[in-house]
């Protein structure tokens, strides 16, 4: 490292420039070795004062305005400094503002392939995400709402034998002192936010107030231009996370994959994240029986209205809609969950309590034979009788809710008895936390996901919108997530990668949905449950009306999430020779097939709408054979893994995040070799620059900005031998380490 040169001015030169943009020449004795670009503008401040912020420097500030960057920084990785633009942030597209706030922007020149002149202009831009604490925030109190509900569902289980009276009474109080715990996580938040915290510090991953928000969550994106004129465009975006854990719970018993194969909650293992629990299929058969029931009183008050105008014709197409939903409540009724359930509430109540009918069948029965009955009293509907068709309809209607109600309210009581049964054999078991803990984790790594993913899906759509394609990919096939992880197979990095899967398959059963924004300020409001969640996005109306049709009218857009994971430090080093990574080794089988799964569907929606559509599916199945190769091969630390599923990603236009346990080091070191790998095969940069333009990126990057945003240095965590351990693309350049003995934060 070397001087390039010097230049000086007054902030008042930076004031009366031109457009407040002021153009220093940079000398070194006397010769001019560059330019630098200093830039200012007006802000609102100090409840509505005109001030002045200035960009300049190491500085970082916030941005006023959603399309403009609030730092110029400029390093030079090749002869040379860029002039910085504003292209990240695709002005207005949505009407709030753009999720990205102090903002850090690094930019170089590197040598163009087979050209002595051309030089490729590479901007890197790193901000923190916008949701860090607002979704939290949002799933807290949607977690609040969900356990009252609860309590309020196990108050409905009158009459219990004594055993299981004293179960319900305890899986209540667990749900009590859930609520009165999130609650304070929520003021714990917004006492956060007041104070001006803007994202979750790697240094306090293990706060608990702070449990739910994302470990240094951040976006990377990567501006490339070629030649002095042509524009600068997006290349490469990526968010970066720790990984969702549940760190201050720590990890002797293991993750959630762990511990679902361990309790009676769920007979899982942590092979097979994706299977469902009785208490999940349960929660889902109650939502759909709720639409039913809705849909059936529609259908009364239909009919009840068709005869009070007297028309005949709508009161035959209610009366025949009532009938299909009755077959639909059947249809969802008449399944073992419930029979099982009916059966072992039968058993569970004291004698005085006995259910009226425990047979699903004939309990359905009931309910059809009264819609028979207004089936027969519409038939005989005529213009001879239109004065009482009110009367004559009336009594049969009723009949049908009456027998509705108390057929819905015994199955109802079924499944919640499941619930029940279900929280209190993990309770009474006592392995190996116990109910409240297990819950309490799971909520911890769903939310810091849900976080992550939100924030990945609105970049993407801010970045491909106005591409037609995108968007019908979004409506037919959905938006597919590529979760890259660094973590290793050994110690509580185990733990974690256990969490993560988890976390993995509970994202895929959430859903976005795309709707007219009303102010300028709305951000994405989540709605749903645990186990059924969907996401609005607020869109602007310009923007709404380029959406495909079935888009505009709601049409939920499905999530198709998968983990690729590779370990790279000297843990993995450790479970490769002497420990197991078979976890490791399953999951990326699995998402594999996922992956292909996904690529599949893309080629069948969209593999023949054009020629760079055509190319796009071929050439994501060639690289699948490839990344098939690696994956099942028996050679340590299979970083070709990560590259190709990152590439076939970009290919069919999904979303990106990578992560390791603090989303600091090793992260750092998996986005600065993917944005290089970027920059020699897809936009031509001289091989012979790839090792400078890592070590220039790691060395005066915006990622080692990051390392310093969290623990006040600008130096990777990494040992010496840490470092010899590191698969050699990934280790860090001199003087960006210490040399000695230190524990990674």
């Amino acid at each position: 490292m070397c001087p390039i040169g010097q230049a000086t001015c007054t902030v008042l030169d930076i004031i009366k420039a031109p457009d407040t943009c002021c153009r220093l020449e940079v000398k070194f004795d006397d010769v001019t070795c560059g330019y630098l670009h200093i830039r200012a503008w007006k802000s609102e401040v100090n409840g509505g004062e005109s001030g002045l912020e200035l960009s300049a420097g190491s500085q970082v500030t916030k941005s006023p305005t959603p399309d403009l960057l609030s730092e110029e920084d400029v390093a030079d990785g090749g002869g040379g400094a860029s002039e910085p633009g504003s292209e990240f942030m695709s002005p207005a597209k949505f009407s709030f503002s753009a999720p990205m706030d102090n903002i850090v922007v690094r930019s170089y020149l590197f040598p163009v392939i087979n050209s002595s002149d051309e030089k490729l202009k590479v901007t890197e831009v790193m901000g923190e995400g916008r949701y860090s604490f607002s979704i939290p925030m949002q799933l807290l109190e949607l977690f609040i709402e969900e356990e009252t509900r609860a309590l309020q569902q196990y108050a409905s289980l009158e009459g219990l034998r004594q055993e299981w009276e004293i179960g319900r009474q305890e899986v209540a109080l667990v749900h009590s002192e859930m609520i009165s715990q999130y609650k304070e996580n929520c003021s714990g938040l917004q006492a956060q936010l007041e104070a001006g915290v803007t994202f979750k510090k790697s240094t306090a991953k293990g706060m608990p107030e702070l449990d739910f928000v994302p470990v240094n969550l951040h976006i990377q994106q990567m501006k490339v231009g070629r030649g002095e004129e042509e524009k600068e465009r997006v290349v490469y975006t990526c968010v970066t996370a720790g990984c969702p854990t549940a760190y201050s719970h720590k990890f002797k018993q293991g993750g959630l994959a762990k511990l679902r194969s361990t309790t009676p909650l769920a007979n899982i293992g942590s092979t097979n994240p994706s299977t469902v629990t009785k208490t999940q299929r349960g929660q889902a058969l109650l939502g759909q029986i709720e639409v039913v029931l809705g849909d059936l009183q529609k259908e009364v008050d239909s009919i009840r209205s068709a005869a009070r105008g007297r028309v005949l014709t709508s009161v035959h197409t209610s009366t025949r809609a009532l009938a299909e939903n009755v077959h639909k409540l059947k249809s969802l009724c008449n399944i073992n969950l419930i029979h099982d359930s009916l059966r072992d509430l039968a058993g569970a109540v004291e004698p005085e309590f006995k259910l009226s009918e425990t047979n699903v069948v004939a309990l359905c029965r009931r309910v059809e034979e009264h819609v028979v009955s207004v089936e027969a009293v519409v038939s005989s509907l005529t213009p001879s009788n239109i004065e009482r068709w009110c009367e004559l309809l009336e009594k049969p209607l009723v009949d049908f809710l009456s027998a509705l109600t108390t057929t819905t309210t015994i199955f109802r009581k079924a499944v919640i008895f499941l619930f029940l049964r279900e929280s209190y054999s993990l309770l009474q078991e006592r392995v190996p936390l116990g109910l409240k803990s297990y819950l309490h984790r799971h909520d911890i790594v769903f939310s810091q996901a849900v976080t992550v993913t939100i924030t990945s899906f609105v970049f993407k759509l801010l970045q491909s919108f106005a591409v037609p394609s995108f968007l019908t990919q979004l409506h037919k096939v959905g938006f597919l997530l590529h979760w890259e992880s660094l973590l290793s197979t050994h110690g509580d990095e185990q733990g974690m990668l256990e969490d993560f899967i988890v976390a993995i398959a509970d994202i895929n059963q959430l859903t976005f949905k795309l709707c007219l924004a009303e102010t300028l300020q709305d951000f994405p409001q989540v709605s749903g449950s645990r186990y059924k969640m969907c996401v609005e996005v607020p869109v602007q109306k310009t923007m709404f009306r380029l959406l495909p049709a079935p888009l505009q009218n709601g049409a939920e857009i499905s999530v198709s999430a998968i983990l690729f994971t590779q370990g790279i430090n000297e843990q993995q080093t450790i479970a490769d020779r002497f420990g197991d990574s078979t976890l490791q080794d399953q999951i990326n089988i699995r998402s594999l097939t996922e992956l292909t799964s996904y690529c599949s569907r893309y080629r069948e929606c969209l593999g023949n709408s054009s020629t760079t559509l055509v190319q796009k599916s071929l050439r994501s199945f060639q690289l699948l054979e490839q990344l098939r190769i690696h994956v099942h091969s028996r050679k340590s630390k299979k970083v070709e893994i990560l590259a190709l599923s990152q590439e076939i990603c970009r290919t069919v236009d999904g979303g990106r995040v990578t992560s390791c346990k603090s989303a600091k080091d090793r992260t750092a070191m998996g986005v600065t070799l993917e944005q290089t790998q970027i920059l020699v095969k897809e936009m031509k940069m001289a091989p012979s620059e790839y090792q400078h333009c890592l070590d220039t990126m790691r060395s005066y990057g915006t990622r080692i900005r990051n390392a310093e945003k969290n623990i006040g240095a600008r130096q990777y965590a990494f040992n010496a031998l840490q470092v010899l351990t590191l698969p050699i693309p990934y280790r860090p350049p001199e003087n960006t380490y210490k040399k000695k003995q230190q524990l990674q934060t």
